[in-house]
């Protein structure tokens, strides 16, 4: 019998080995395939889940957990990451690793946040917050402040977000972090410009614009002057606007985000029309639409019809300008039934969610379905009739320009004037709309990703493929590896768990086809890939 009870614990034993080995492999799978292929690091993820709570460790039990919520919100899969990452805080009770408990709630923090869940959002980054400043972890402290900034900008709420990015700059300018400093200014400057302070706007983005020309971030620097040059022109100070616009096209072989360049183009054309250089505007607008057609970036669509609207009124071609007005009416509504159906989506899980917050009585329910339906009909209704209008009006202008060519410029001229009030009153329809379904609706020219410290490098020389073979992280990583800093100094400074910084180590290694970090370091002290040095 004892022999037979020897056998049984040696097998359950080599039993739990082996799952071991299975989860530690598992592990640097998903490290290694996170960003690159998040589909089957997810499917590793929740393979893994089972073994591991089979195994009873913990620690396997949260991290894969924890990474699959955060990938499941990386693919919009927004009511799954939710339930794993709280239960991931369920297997994290009494957990020691406080930095690492606050990544858990900084992931439910962004995925309530895309989800339009904004007090959810707020509450989480907010417990991170917490935890950060009883860790006394400064760079943490940061991060979390300017995701908290993030989520009030999302609801327009500028005052409070300018709050926690100033919260957020006063601590990266104590770390000396000048990247981190840069985007706090443009963050701000951004916030004061929907504000209308302009004179703060140009001094927040002046301040970017003079870190990042001293770190030659040619991206961002040019963003940057893009909103300097948008900004002066609501100033009405038009040389100045066009100066710096011009500058910051001049980098557009250094540019790579495709939204940044018809932004810039449209801040240049736009500042042509009003110093009278209508050719050049007209070529500006009309790449810059090129690009919005071929990304289908509407919202910027919107922003170019309506300038070139105002460029073909301004050289006497009423009826181009009125096409164009037409169709920014035509984005413009496509983004207002978007932004409807969306919500309406959204409405279920909304409901679900608060049900189970609170009891709601069947006659609330009744009354708020009621008001709802009312509220369709409404602009269902002024919808429909202002297309009929619409419709009746241009019939009258065609019969008019057939009847009598000489009134030709004064009828156009009045079209125009009522299709231009045609749209301010759908923008009014599409505020009541906004305002109706506010606690339910993601906004959707404003679903940037919460703002992070992304390390990016300029190169001044010409660099070997082994090195433009290396991502942006990867760079950076390098580059701190040359300051001879630790794998800890490394996780630390990056905000990300020590097995990840081995991963981009060992990716490293593989890319440049060196045998360990010493003769990784020479390459990057060959290149002059060294930290902040640079």
């Amino acid at each position: 019998m004892k022999s037979i009870g020897l056998i049984i614990v040696a097998l359950l034993s080599l039993g739990v080995h082996g799952q071991k080995d299975i989860l530690d492999k598992n592990k640097l799978l998903v490290d290694s395939l996170f960003y690159d292929a998040p589909n089957k690091a997810l499917e590793i993820c929740e393979n893994s889940i089972p073994i591991s709570i089979n195994s009873n460790d913990t620690m396997m039990i949260s991290y894969f957990l924890d990474q699959s919520g955060e990938l499941n919100r990386m693919l919009g899969n927004y009511d799954l990451a939710v339930e794993q990452l709280h239960k991931c805080l369920q297997f994290k009770q009494n957990w020691q690793d406080l930095k690492d408990l606050s990544i858990t709630h900084n992931n439910l923090g962004k995925t309530y946040g895309q989800q339009g869940q904004y007090k959810l959002s707020v509450k989480h980054f907010i417990y991170a917050l917490k935890l950060m400043e009883e860790d006394k972890n400064l760079l943490g402290q940061s991060f979390y402040l300017n995701n908290l900034a993030a989520i009030y900008d999302l609801q327009h709420n500028y005052h409070e977000a300018i709050n926690y990015y100033e919260q957020s700059l006063a601590i990266k300018e104590e770390l000396g972090d000048k990247k981190g400093i840069a985007a706090s200014n443009t963050n701000l400057g951004i916030s004061y410009f929907h504000l209308n302070e302009l004179d703060k706007a140009i001094m927040y983005h002046t301040k970017a614009y003079e870190i990042y020309l001293e770190l030659k971030d040619t991206t961002r620097l040019s963003r940057t002057m893009s909103n300097m040059g948008r900004t002066y022109i609501e100033l009405e100070e038009y040389n100045l606007a066009h100066d710096i616009l011009l500058d910051a096209n001049k980098m557009e072989a250094a540019i790579t985000d495709q939204k940044l360049k018809m932004d810039l183009y449209n801040n240049i054309g736009l500042v042509y029309i009003q110093t009278g250089e209508l050719d050049s505007a007209r070529h500006y607008l009309t790449m810059a639409e090129e690009m919005g057609l071929s990304a289908g970036a509407w919202s910027i669509l919107v922003s170019n019809y309506q300038t070139h609207s105002i460029l073909e009124e301004k050289t006497g071609n009423l009826g181009l300008a009125l096409d164009y007005l037409k169709k920014s009416m035509q984005y413009n509504d496509s983004l207002i039934n978007e932004a409807n159906i969306n919500a309406v989506a959204e409405m279920r899980g909304k409901y679900e969610h608060e049900k189970n917050m609170r009891l709601i009585s069947e006659s609330e329910l009744a009354n708020a379905k009621k008001q709802r339906l009312i509220e369709e009909q409404k602009y269902a209704l002024l919808l429909w009739s202002s297309i009929a209008i619409t419709g009746l009006l241009l019939i009258i202008l065609f019969l008019f320009l057939y009847l009598n060519k000489r009134k030709n410029h004064n009828l156009l001229q009045g079209q125009l004037s009522l299709i231009k009030t045609k749209n301010e009153l759908l923008a009014q329809i599409n505020k009541e709309v906004k305002d109706e379904l506010n606690k339910t609706q993601i906004s959707l020219e404003e679903k940037e990703a919460v703002l992070s410290n992304v390390f990016e490098k300029s190169k001044n020389i010409e660099l070997p493929p082994e090195l433009l073979a290396l991502s942006k992280r990867e760079l950076e990583v390098l580059s701190y590896l040359a300051l001879g800093w630790s794998d800890e100094q490394l996780a630390n400074k990056l905000f990300v768990s020590k097995s990840t910084i081995k991963t981009h180590l060992r990716r490293i290694y593989s890319k440049l086809l060196v045998r360990g970090r010493a003769e990784a370091v020479n390459i990057a002290h060959k290149y002059n890939i060294i930290g902040n040095e640079l």
